[in-house]
C-alpha cells in the first residue's frame, strides 16, 4: 500500500501545477485558472476557454479536459472568470479582461501574441462570437462550443477569421437550429466557398459530421462540427475529443 500510494503521489508531483490566480481590470479583481506545461519554453501559443452561464472556471476545466492536448503541444490554457459567472457579450467590460490576460500570460509565460484563440461554451461561446466581432485583432481563430449570438448574428470583424463551431443537435437550451444562420453569415463574411467539404461519421464517430468551407481570405476556413443527439455539453467521447479538435484546428493560424 506505501509503495502503491508513493507512485501516486509521485505521479501528482509530476503533473504541471494548476493555479487560481487574480487580475485587477479597472479597479475590478478578475479571476481566472492558468494550465501550463511543464518545460513549456517561450513564444508558445495560448488558448483561453470561457465558461457558460452559471458556471466558473473549473467547471469549464473540467468539461473541456484539455490538459493532455496542452501537455503535447505545449500550450497555456487560461479558463477565465466571468463576474456573477456570466459574461459581457455587448459590451467592452470583458473584451478589456481578455486583453489584460492577453498582457498577463506575455509577461508571465511569454506567449506568442500572435498565436492566441479564445473559444468558449454556451454564453461563453456566445462572448466568442462577441470577440470575433471586436477583437481579431488580438485572437488568430475562434472555437464557440454550444453558443451562439441568438438575437441574430452580426459579421464586423476588422479581418476574415477562422472559426471552428461545435454543437449538438439535442441541445436544448440553445438550439441547434439556429446555428446554420450564423455559420452563414460568417461563411459570406470570410467569402468562403458557399458549398461545404462534408465528413460523416468522422473520425469513425458516427455521431459526428464535419462541415468544412474553405477557399476565405487568407486561407481562412470555417468548420462546422455537428454532433447528432448531443445536449448541451462538451462532447468528448467515441474517441475524439472537442479540446483536441479545437487545437488541430486553431494551430494551424497566427495573426502574422
Amino acid at each position: 500500500m506505501k509503495k502503491v500510494f508513493a507512485i501516486l503521489l509521485a505521479l501528482m508531483l509530476m503533473q504541471a501545477p494548476l493555479s487560481a490566480q487574480t487580475i485587477k481590470v479597472n479597479d475590478t479583481d478578475r479571476n481566472y485558472i492558468v494550465y501550463a506545461p511543464k518545460d513549456l519554453g517561450t513564444g508558445r501559443p495560448l488558448l483561453i476557454s470561457c465558461h457558460g452561464m452559471n458556471q466558473d472556471a473549473n467547471y469549464q476545466k473540467g468539461m473541456l479536459q484539455i490538459e493532455s492536448v496542452a501537455d503535447t503541444a505545449k500550450f497555456v490554457t487560461v479558463f477565465p472568470e466571468g463576474l456573477n459567472k456570466r459574461w459581457d457579450i455587448r459590451g467592452e467590460s470583458d473584451l478589456q479582461f481578455m486583453t489584460a490576460l492577453i498582457d498577463e500570460m506575455v509577461e508571465k509565460y511569454g506567449i506568442d501574441r500572435n498565436r492566441v484563440y479564445i473559444s468558449g461554451f454556451s454564453m461563453g461561446g456566445m462572448f466568442t462570437y462577441h470577440c470575433m466581432n471586436h477583437m481579431a485583432d488580438k485572437f488568430a481563430a475562434f472555437a464557440p462550443i454550444s453558443g451562439y449570438p441568438m438575437w441574430g448574428g452580426t459579421y464586423t470583424s476588422s479581418r476574415p477569421v477562422p472559426l471552428i463551431h461545435t454543437h449538438g443537435t439535442t441541445d436544448d437550451v440553445v438550439r441547434f437550429g439556429g446555428v446554420a444562420a450564423i455559420i452563414e453569415g460568417w461563411v459570406k463574411r470570410n467569402a468562403c466557398k458557399s458549398e461545404p467539404a462534408v465528413i460523416k461519421t468522422y473520425r469513425d464517430a458516427s455521431h459526428i459530421t464535419r462541415h468544412t468551407w474553405s477557399g476565405g481570405e487568407n486561407g481562412v476556413e470555417v468548420v462546422l462540427m455537428e454532433m447528432a443527439n448531443k445536449g448541451h455539453w462538451i462532447s468528448n467521447d467515441n474517441g475524439v475529443k472537442t479540446g483536441d479538435e479545437i487545437w488541430k484546428f486553431c494551430k494551424r493560424y497566427s495573426l502574422k
